[in-house]
């Protein structure tokens, strides 16, 4: 006698739809890591440029007016007292050119007013004419985080180019779709290496925290061709594309 069929549901389960639901949970996993990350990273960016703007419009302006009030009281001094208030200028000053430097290094400021594109336009200029930045489209609203770590990318990368290829052309590629990419090429000799403790390894560990990745292509003879690639992680509907 033939028993009816009965159902089974696990007879019934599809172990491709299985693996595919499985690879967007971990994809969904990952994404929420990568914004988690970005937040903090977003977080320490904004506090970044808090202290450069009080280093910038309270620090810097205590120091100079101090130096000129020196300056001023030197006119009125002789002897040892005029050394000493000499010497204080000195000192004051050199402390001026320190935290210069320092609030330089932190972020320009055209960076925040005007965006990633004119600021490596201007860090160009710095190097040279052999320099050129483009931006064939208009590039999206950035995060904190992401728009400092593609700027110091960009930047460390042209400074590369003119301490190992000095005088060779260069040109940077900005460009955004779902992914922000840098490409920073120089017509230089070559050869260059990702190396351990070097400035290109820390380019990469650096992105790495935004899931970017570097690449390099460097044969001997150049040119030699790096780039940076980071996701923007965008939502459903929206697009990469200025």
């Amino acid at each position: 006698m033939r028993l009816p069929w009965k159902h089974n549901p696990r007879a019934a389960v599809d172990p491709a739809a299985t693996d595919r639901a499985q690879e967007r949970a971990q994809a969904q996993r990952l994404a929420e890591l990568t914004r988690a990350r970005r937040a903090i990273a977003d977080a320490y960016e904004i506090e970044r440029q808090r202290i450069e703007r009080d280093l910038h419009d309270g620090t810097q302006q205590y120091l100079v007016a101090a130096s000129i009030k020196l300056g001023e009281a030197l006119l009125d001094l002789d002897g040892v007292e005029e050394k000493l208030v000499r010497a204080a200028k000195e000192d004051i000053d050199n402390g001026l050119s320190s935290l210069r430097a320092t609030v330089r290094g932190i972020q320009p400021q055209v960076l925040t007013d005007r965006g990633l594109v004119a600021a490596l336009d201007d860090a160009a200029v710095g190097l040279g004419p052999h320099v050129a930045v483009r931006a064939p489209h208009p590039l999206p609203e950035l995060q904190p985080s992401i728009l400092a770590a593609a700027y110091f990318f960009a930047t460390e990368a042209m400074t590369n180019a003119a301490k190992h290829a000095p005088g060779a052309a260069v040109s940077v590629l900005v460009t955004a779709d779902a992914n922000l990419r840098i490409t920073v090429v120089d017509e230089g000799p070559g050869g260059a290496e990702l190396a351990r403790g070097r400035g290109l390894a820390g380019m990469r560990e650096r992105l790495a925290a935004f899931g970017g990745r570097l690449e390099l292509t460097s044969p001997a003879g150049g040119p030699t061709r790096v780039a940076a690639v980071i996701p923007l992680l965008l939502e459903r509907g929206e697009t990469g594309i200025g």
